[in-house]
């Protein structure tokens, strides 16, 4: 189970993140929803282990984050809502990259990963740089970066964003398809056709508090009181 338990986060002058706490078990989908602004991604970054809060907590099966964690990284994958990293890089370093990083053989792929690469269309572009590709195709090549290894969490911050229709549908059956395995998923949404898709759980951040879960399937988004 992924537990983010009373984070809070500065930036600044600003409180950003205060006292938030959510939960994500096998299976489940966690959507957080939110305007502009509101602190999404900073959360997001710190679930990834990207930035550490100014106080509070992140575990996965019950593994910290804080301090490197690195048995906790191991079971997330996380891919950001701008995708213009290492522009010299080709798609096949910039994945490999990341299998090093999570001290991954660089060349022994799994099933999964060879057939989402297959699936979002990589394969003719496998040795293009990232500055040649489109914004959907860096987007659809950093979401199987971040399957390397089968992580347990995936992390999404706006994943239709920058994708056409049938990119969008491969992300949601994606989704999908962990949510059959009993993985989980954690996204930043204000793609309200996508969000009611993907169904899940929702969250809404506001004044760096986060809602209490709503669920309501193939309907508009419900908006949560503040925790």
């Amino acid at each position: 189970m992924l537990k983010v338990k009373d984070v809070r986060k500065r930036l600044g002058s600003r409180r950003i993140l205060e006292s938030v706490s959510l939960s994500c078990a096998a299976g489940e989908i966690g959507v957080i929803l939110g305007e502009n602004g509101a602190g999404k991604s900073t959360l997001l970054r710190i679930v990834a282990g990207l930035i550490e809060p100014d106080a509070g907590e992140v575990t996965i099966h019950g593994a910290s984050l804080r301090n490197g964690g690195r048995k906790a990284r191991e079971q997330l994958g996380y891919v950001p809502d701008a995708t213009q990293m290492l522009p010299d890089l080709l798609v096949e370093e910039f994945v490999s990259l990341v299998r090093a990083l999570k001290q991954l053989p660089s060349q022994t792929y799994s099933d999964l990963e060879l057939r989402w690469r297959d699936r979002f269309g990589l394969t003719p572009v496998w040795g293009q740089r990232f500055s040649t590709l489109s914004f959907g195709q860096r987007k659809r090549a950093c979401t199987v970066a971040a399957l390397a290894g089968d992580p347990w969490l995936l992390v999404l911050d706006e994943p239709s964003n920058g994708l056409d229709p049938a990119g969008i549908e491969l992300m949601v059956e994606l989704i999908a398809e962990r949510k059959a395995r009993g993985e989980a998923t954690l996204l930043v949404s204000n793609d309200t056709a996508f969000v009611n898709e993907v169904g899940g759980n929702r969250y809404r951040l506001a004044s760096g508090r986060l809602g209490e879960p709503a669920h309501a399937p193939g309907v508009e988004p419900v908006a949560a009181g503040p925790a």
